[in-house]
């Protein structure tokens, strides 16, 4: 075989004296160990590879780079494809990536064979599923694991023994195998289990023998197959619990005593099965699920609550003193509790309305809702302070939607029963019950809307249904009754340029606005009958006037979405003549707007689009909120934000001694804004500098040199990612 040639060195200095030749290298000489290259790649890619394995101070090349600068740009990787690539790039960034690469690991199995390229995937091993389980099994990436979570149909061999009273093998070394990974899971924080078969004994043993876990999400079982059930045991860490696909027919397991022991629980979502509803049976016992919870006289510490699909009756047990509505911030309930106007369901809805002693949410900012009663009006008039509100509308017409979406589940398929309705796909079915009329309807929002220009003058983030057109005069006394607004969708019809800035003006902080248009009506048909130009070159000429300067996002309809950018002049004596601005030439030639056409995906991140949906996620939300921090005030403060936010661009408050007081005025200035989520995963970081130390610690009134911080970031315009 040939030998490598060595590389060559640079030709030694005329002026210094010659050297002694030394011997070619063969493999009868002996290379002196100081004359001898580094044992690392071969010779041939010293000089290719972009990997260096060592650093020379001689070579002439820079200095690499530290590790925390280097750590700081792995924290902005947030796919496993560049991770894993990175984790190939040296031996350095492999030991500092793999903890990214495995902290988030996500399981997910198939009913049937996928192919990639022809071939099967998996081809020559396993599935994808086993092959990550393995994995986690064998190897000891397990340690870095923090989020945990198995998705999709796990194929379920030999189901006629569980008729005979047996788990089907399969199935056990499923449950076996997961609890192997599970075991080795130091550092889990959240476990979610989203197949369509049930977590044994097996599984919730491991979670009791892991640290406490702050994140559980269990998928319950959609077919009427005999199963083990389980009664789930204490997990007194945890702060989020995310229950879907409820079907008391269908073998659930028991997570009353769940409920009471989660001293911590503080985000608690429940999402039945929409055939309960469809079918208008009633087998739904909310005492099944808080019996214990009232026993032990334990009130839930919830500030979020979720409800999905829920079709039970109000049996006066004292439900309502199950989660403690002094705590209270955030409430969704879509398709329950009268949402849907079926007379199918009138009866048991009704229950809610006679005994309803729900005590008042005084601490509530948030509420998502897809119908407006009576009741909701009065239950907002009696407290104030609520920041945002969405009222979602049906997209398909005039005919309000009895179920919400439950998308991967096996149940959408199965098309309902309901004598009043029409069965469709995706567990969603049309009622044929007449709506509301129009007198109700104009009743209803105009007592809507004053309880809000009343009670809740501060709200931030509004969304009106589509079946409310709201006059010119009615939304000119909603923005001057409201100058806080930031985001707002309403339904109107095309109001005058005139007026239409004089609302605008109103709401300085507005930037982002939703003009909702009905489906089917007169203006939508008049909206798709103009060409999209004409619509981005309207909004291009009218929104380059100083009112509208904060805005940066404008709808129309569901399809029409414009962002909008900087205004663009005319240059000097090019100008649309004297007495023609007005014309259609003339604003051609005159200051236009720069608009962009965007998708909806790209405004998820905004809430009068990202949250008008009755689609279930099963997950919360980012939000902001509060935190509380002990920082060291001695020249540079690093404030870490204990929430999930969804905010960047805001104002930072500061809260000392019971007053407040705007950090950017007197103590420092804001360097730059950021985040960090609950697993202390960094991806901004927040620099406060203090200009004045002396009258800082004066002010303060403190002895030492550490103080507590409330850190409040309000509004919303950018995305963070998960």
């Amino acid at each position: 075989m040939p030998e490598t040639p060595a590389p060559r060195r640079p030709q030694a200095d005329k002026a210094a004296p010659a050297k002694p030749a030394r011997p070619a290298a063969t493999s009868r000489t002996r290379i002196p160990l100081q004359d001898r290259n580094p044992i690392t790649a071969p010779a041939h890619s010293w000089f290719t590879s972009p990997a260096r394995s060592h650093a020379s101070k001689y070579s002439g090349q820079g200095r690499e780079l530290p590790l925390h600068i280097v750590l700081l740009i792995l924290e902005h990787l947030d796919t496993a494809a560049d991770l894993a690539r990175i984790t190939r790039t040296s031996r350095l960034l492999y030991y500092m990536t793999l903890p990214r690469l495995y902290q988030h690991v996500t399981l997910r199995s198939y009913s049937e064979m996928r192919y990639v390229d022809g071939s099967p995937e998996g081809f020559g091993g396993g599935s994808p599923f086993a092959a990550g389980l393995n994995t986690l099994v064998s190897r000891n990436f397990t340690q870095y694991v923090e989020s945990f979570r198995v998705v999709g149909d796990w194929r379920e061999h030999d189901v006629d023994d569980y008729a005979k009273g047996r788990v089907p093998d399969n199935s056990m070394m499923l449950q076996i195998a997961m609890r192997a990974a599970l075991d080795k899971m130091k550092a889990l924080k959240s476990f979610a289990w989203e197949l369509n078969t049930k977590p044994l004994s097996t599984i919730y043993q491991s979670l009791i023998n892991l640290p406490p876990i702050t994140s559980f999400t269990l998928r319950c079982p959609t077919k009427r197959i005999p199963r083990p059930t389980t009664l789930i045991p204490p997990l007194p860490g945890l702060v989020t619990l995310i229950i879907y696909d409820i079907d008391p027919l269908c073998y659930p397991d028991d997570f009353s005593l769940l409920l009471a022991t989660s001293k911590k629980l503080e985000n608690l979502m429940f999402h039945w099965n929409p055939r309960m509803r469809e079918s208008g049976e009633e087998s739904v016992n909310l005492m099944n699920y808080f019996a214990r919870s009232i026993a032990m006289n334990h009130i839930i510490p919830a500030k979020r609550l979720a409800f999905y699909n829920m079709y039970a009756r109000n049996t006066g047990e004292g439900f309502e003193r199950a989660a403690d509505n002094s705590h209270l911030e955030e409430i969704t309930v879509i398709n329950s509790m009268g949402s849907s106007q079926d007379p199918i369901h009138v009866f048991l809805d009704n229950t809610w309305r006679v005994a309803n002693h729900q005590p008042v949410p005084y601490n509530l900012k948030m509420m998502k809702i897809d119908n407006v009663d009576k009741e909701h009006i009065r239950m907002m008039s009696r407290f104030s302070g609520m920041e945002r509100l969405y009222v979602i509308s049906d997209r398909r017409g005039s005919k309000p939607c009895s179920t919400a979406a439950t998308p991967t589940t096996p149940s959408n398929m199965n098309t309902g029963t309901n004598a009043n309705s029409t069965p469709t796909m995706n567990g969603v079915s049309t009622a044929t019950t007449p709506t509301i009329t129009e007198p109700q309807c104009k009743n209803l929002a105009g007592e809507h809307l004053a309880v809000i220009q009343s009670n809740h003058r501060g709200i931030k983030h509004l969304l009106l249904p589509d079946y409310w057109q709201l006059s010119d005069e009615t939304l000119f006394r909603l923005c001057q009754s409201c100058p806080d607004l930031e985001q707002l969708g309403f339904s109107c019809a095309v109001p005058h340029l005139d007026s239409l800035r004089q609302i605008i003006a109103l709401v300085p902080k507005l930037f982002a606005i939703r003009v909702l248009v009905r489906p089917n009506s007169e203006l939508a048909e008049k909206i798709e009958a103009m060409e999209i130009e004409m619509h981005q070159f309207a909004v291009a000429t009218e929104s380059w006037r100083p009112e509208y300067k904060n805005l940066r996002y404008f709808g129309l309809g569901d399809k029409l979405i414009f962002k909008l950018g900087d205004v663009v002049f005319p240059p000097k004596g090019k100008g649309p003549p004297p007495g023609t601005e007005n014309t259609l030439r003339g604003k051609s030639m005159g200051p236009v707007r720069r608009i962009t056409r965007i998708e909806r995906e790209d405004v998820n991140h905004v809430e009068i689009w990202g949250k008008d949906t009755k689609t279930f996620v099963p997950s919360f939300p980012f939000h902001f909120g509060l935190g509380v921090f002990t920082v060291d005030i001695r020249g540079v403060l690093t404030v870490w934000l204990v929430y999930d936010y969804d905010v960047l661009d805001a104002l930072l408050m500061m809260h000392l001694n019971g007053f407040d007081r705007s950090l950017g005025l007197e103590f420092g200035r804001i360097k730059s804004i950021g985040i960090a989520i609950k697993d202390s995963r960094l991806y901004r970081y927040s620099v406060i500098q203090v200009i004045d130390e002396t009258k800082y610690k004066q002010q303060l009134g403190a002895t030492s040199n550490k103080c507590h911080l409330t850190v409040y970031i309000p509004g919303s315009k950018y995305k963070m990612k998960p």
